[in-house]
């Protein structure tokens, strides 16, 4: 179990990252992490129900949709998370087939607010997630036939869900991107820089191997504020 701290806005999150070794199939894999994920949230006075974004790490295209049916089960319409699905070829252990990232927040028993954000028409997953008057953006990539085209257009998407939501990209407290080649992260990261303005925000830059949509390059998941 992987754990980090995060705060936003004055507000304390923990990221924790769990695998499905020892499961025998990619929906085992998934519900042991989540189980291994939950468990030490009860142990910091958290649960389920406060996590604000999950990342789902797959070794192929064919386990995303058993960790699908999983992610239904294990969060309610009313509790699901902002989420991104990202696929990579190697872990470790490396009988790993199915990992998840899972951002929460602690909330020392302390009542807010949360609100899920649907596409139109409605997805498997949320748009975004509002907590507060903090906005997490599920993971989302990009058109176009090469990396900057998809990077621009993948931030130009970010942009207007945030000014829908009332936000905008001054008010961006952390980018993740997800980046299918190692040779393209600096131009990545000099797009994400240039498309926030004078005052970027936190860039985290990742590889990937793929991705939902075989002829995405990236995916870029956000954090704001209001």
């Amino acid at each position: 179990m992987q754990k980090r701290f995060l705060c936003f806005k004055d507000q304390p999150f923990v990221v924790l990252s769990a695998n499905g070794s020892g499961g025998k199939s990619p929906g085992e894999e998934a519900a042991l992490a989540v189980d291994r994920i939950g468990k030490e949230l009860e142990r910091m006075g958290a649960s389920l129900d406060d996590v604000v974004r999950i990342t789902v790490f797959t070794k192929n295209q064919e386990c995303r949709l058993a960790v699908g049916e999983m992610r239904k089960k294990a969060f309610t319409p009313a509790t699901r998370p902002a989420s991104s699905s990202i696929i990579v070829h190697h872990f470790l252990p490396e009988d790993t087939i199915v990992e998840i990232e899972a951002t929460a927040l602690l909330p020392a028993g302390k009542k807010y607010q949360k609100k899920g954000i649907e596409f139109e028409p409605p997805r498997a997953y949320l748009k975004a997630l509002r907590v507060e008057s903090l906005l997490f953006l599920s993971g989302g990539g990009g058109t176009g036939d090469n990396i900057k085209t998809q990077t621009e257009t993948a931030l130009a998407r970010i942009g207007e869900t945030l000014a829908q939501l009332g936000s905008s990209w001054d008010k961006v407290l952390l980018l993740a991107c997800y980046v299918k080649k190692y040779e393209w992260l600096d131009l990545v990261h000099k797009l994400a820089r240039e498309r926030a303005g004078s005052r970027p925000p936190p860039i985290e830059l990742f590889l990937a191997d793929g991705y939902a949509n075989p002829e995405m390059l990236l995916e870029v998941e956000a954090t704001a504020y209001l």
